[in-house]
């Protein structure tokens, strides 16, 4: 353990002498969030607005749903929407001539959601409380007897562009963290360290966990606390839960860890192990709403759950805005399996290869 804690003490002393990934990282994350912030701004604003609009519907009588109509009715009219029934009408028509905002024509298996480009926002409110019925479907609709309860049909409550993207950036560029040892990685392969490392009998255990546990502490002072402190007085972000906050960040910072060294000690080189982790962690930003929210995107919900930051950002958001999140057991879940599978993979990689 003495090794160990030499090792990564050196670590750390060279991480902190190269600033620029400590410098750059907390910036790029306060201009990415005001970007975001800046241009979506209007979009998450008018869904605060969006509260009173005309939805029309055709109903089919062999259609799944058809048992489902009055709490359907009932359900949109507490959330402001006007519900109307229709028979062989033309859903573009009754649009354009302004009678109905969105129509939705529920077929035998089935719906479709006719919009206009104009109301996006009506479209993606309809969209999501219909997702909502689908999900308590699945569980009653199937059975013999349909117990389905109104108060799990609500519309989803927004959270302000400032407060979404605080909060969603932070833990982007958290899952960034390795980038922290990119120098190190750099400098050993160099000066062939890793196989001083190997004659100086330090085995795989204390190599991969000294590059870890040093990335971690710095993931940690910088991101999670310092950056975090930052957007969070500039931006006026709310963290809801102090404990869930701090922890969810935590346990991404020990996951994503993990996870970024396995591309390190994968490959000898160094660009080829940030091009691959980018792609893989775009792909993840990109279906859980780093660079478009969550709420409004039109990946399905199969797609969202692939990625790892998807139930990070969504359970952080819940939570900042209702106080809690239903999304915080399968976060923890997703974490830990990732810390499960990359830690002894990764110190499978470094026994296996002499330069790390």
């Amino acid at each position: 353990m003495n090794k160990l804690f030499v090792i990564i003490k050196n670590y750390l002393k060279l991480i902190f002498r190269n600033k620029v990934m400590i410098i750059v990282v907390p910036v790029a994350t306060v201009l990415v969030v005001a970007a975001l912030a800046n241009a979506f701004h209007t979009l998450l604003d008018s869904a605060e607005e969006v509260t009173d609009f005309k939805m029309g519907y055709e109903m089919s009588d062999s259609s799944r749903y058809a048992i489902l109509e009055n709490i359907l009715v009932d359900s949109f009219n507490k959330e402001g929407v006007t519900a109307q029934s229709y028979k062989d009408s033309n859903p573009e028509e009754l649009i354009q001539n302004g009678e109905v905002d969105v129509f939705v024509n529920f077929d035998k298996d089935s719906y479709h959601i006719y919009g206009d480009d104009k109301k996006e926002m009506q479209t993606r409110i309809v969209q999501y409380v219909l997702f909502n019925v689908d999900k308590n479907m699945e569980i009653g609709l199937m059975s013999s007897k349909v117990d389905v309860k109104t108060s799990t049909i609500e519309s989803i409550k927004f959270s302000e562009a400032e407060n979404y993207y605080g909060i969603i950036e932070i833990v982007y560029f958290l899952s960034l963290c390795v980038v922290f040892l990119s120098f190190i990685f750099q400098t050993e392969r160099q000066s062939h360290i890793g196989i001083r490392f190997r004659v100086g009998n330090a085995g795989s255990f204390i190599r991969y966990m000294s590059k870890y546990i040093s990335c971690l502490i710095i993931a940690i002072l910088v991101q999670v606390i310092l950056v975090s402190v930052i957007v969070m007085n500039f931006f006026e972000v709310s963290m809801g839960n102090a404990l869930v906050f701090y922890g969810i960040l935590a346990l991404t910072a020990i996951a994503f860890t993990a996870y970024g060294l396995v591309f390190f000690l994968l490959f000898k080189n160094m660009a080829v192990s940030i091009g691959l982790l980018f792609m893989t962690l775009w792909f993840a930003g990109f279906v859980g709403g780093t660079f478009e929210t969550y709420m409004y995107s039109v990946v399905p919900e199969t797609i969202k759950r692939l990625s790892p930051l998807y139930y990070v950002n969504r359970t952080l958001v819940e939570t900042s805005v209702n106080g809690s999140s239903s999304m915080l057991g399968s976060c923890i879940g997703v974490l830990l399996g990732m810390t499960a599978v990359c830690i002894p993979l990764g110190i499978l990689i470094t026994s296996c290869k002499k330069e790390v």
